[in-house]
């Protein structure tokens, strides 16, 4: 029986780079670990051996009627090429990471798991049961959760949950470079995620307004995430209330950047509210209205429930809601050590350690 490892992923930024990451530390465990994604998801994925990675046609099924028949001819060429990898590795684990492209690729697991006698193990990075996790969740050995509650969507399975945390990368040290305490700069992150951030500028805007408001105001420094076409408009905007900033549409070096971060105005996907635990970083969160399931929002009020955010509706902006909490932030020591302790509740967990752990140790 092979002993090949398949890790299935695709879709966006939040649902590939935890796969990514564990996919490096079995790769650094010697095992024979392969990744499937789509065209999509590959884009993030360019700097790892290419005779590791299979790439397939992959879709969604929202819009119209001519987009629903293009994605059904890709779904079909999809499932094809799923159908050849799988004949190929012959898998003997696979790792699903949820989002449509996965879809395809687990309708050919069930197809081959008595010849090939394959274990499913889904992980799940929302707060929410993704809708291709929850449907092939009876068929698999383990379903790990990265948060640590209750899921009343699924309490059936109650049996088959892990609570393991977010894959993370093992090539980064966090916390190697030390936020120096002592400096006078305020470091103030701008990001949205792979979904970009141009919901985002409306808030954006007001809270540049209302800064000079604040004592600190012009010892705040800004790094920003935004789409190509929004910079020279961000650019105008800070450069008019004389900030210092610098802009780009995607850092290479997010986990320094993240380091020195002192508050952060961003949306809620699993991968940044993962962030902002890991660093402790309060921040103001506008969840993506369009996420499925409304997923954000409750990725959010993991922080919002503790008292270390606060959830902004883009369509009801409050600005004294949003300049108190940065202004506490920023300024209020008791209230700055109290965000300290709220976000030490949340255990940090050696997630691709446990999560190979289980997959390793089932009979």
């Amino acid at each position: 029986m092979s002993d090949n490892i398949l890790i299935i992923t695709g879709g966006t930024g939040g649902h590939v780079l935890p796969a990514i990451n564990f996919f490096k530390y079995l790769k650094k465990q010697n095992k024979k670990v392969f990744i499937l994604t789509d065209i999509r998801g590959s884009k993030y994925i360019n700097h790892i051996n290419q005779n590791k990675i299979f790439k397939i046609y992959s879709s969604h099924y929202s819009g119209n009627l001519f987009f629903k028949l293009i994605a059904t001819i890709k779904l079909l060429f999809g499932f094809i090429q799923s159908i050849i990898i799988f004949v190929k590795l012959k898998p003997k684990n696979i790792i699903s990471f949820g989002s449509y492209a996965s879809f395809t690729p687990l309708l050919c697991f069930l197809m081959f798991k008595y010849f090939f006698r394959t274990s499913l193990y889904l992980h799940e990075q929302n707060s929410v049961v993704g809708k291709v996790n929850k449907i092939f969740l009876i068929f698999s050995t383990k379903i790990f959760m990265h948060f640590d509650k209750e899921y009343l969507n699924i309490k059936k399975y109650q049996n088959k949950i892990a609570v393991v945390g977010l894959p993370k990368n093992i090539e980064v040290n966090n916390f190697i470079n030390i936020k120096n305490k002592n400096s006078s700069i305020i470091n103030f992150l701008v990001f949205a995620g792979s979904q970009g951030s141009l919901d985002l500028l409306n808030i954006f805007e007001k809270i540049i307004k209302n800064l000079d408001k604040l004592s600190i105001s012009k010892q705040i420094f800004f790094t920003i995430q935004a789409p190509l076409s929004k910079h020279l408009e961000i650019e105008n905007l800070l450069e008019e209330h004389n900030y210092k900033f610098k802009i780009k549409n995607f850092y290479n070096n997010f986990e320094d950047i993240l380091v020195q971060t002192d508050i952060a105005l961003c949306r809620s996907g699993a991968g940044t509210i993962n962030d902002l635990i890991t660093y402790k970083i309060p921040a103001v969160i506008c969840p993506l209205p369009s996420a499925k399931d409304n997923h954000q929002y409750v990725n959010a009020e993991i922080l919002t429930n503790i008292k270390c955010a606060i959830i902004v509706d883009k369509n009801k902006i409050n600005d004294d809601e949003i300049m108190l909490f940065i202004d506490k932030s920023l300024n209020d020591k008791n209230f700055n050590k109290k965000l300290k302790l709220s976000f030490d509740t949340i255990e940090i967990k050696n997630t691709n350690k446990l999560m190979w752990n289980y997959i390793k140790n089932e009979k």
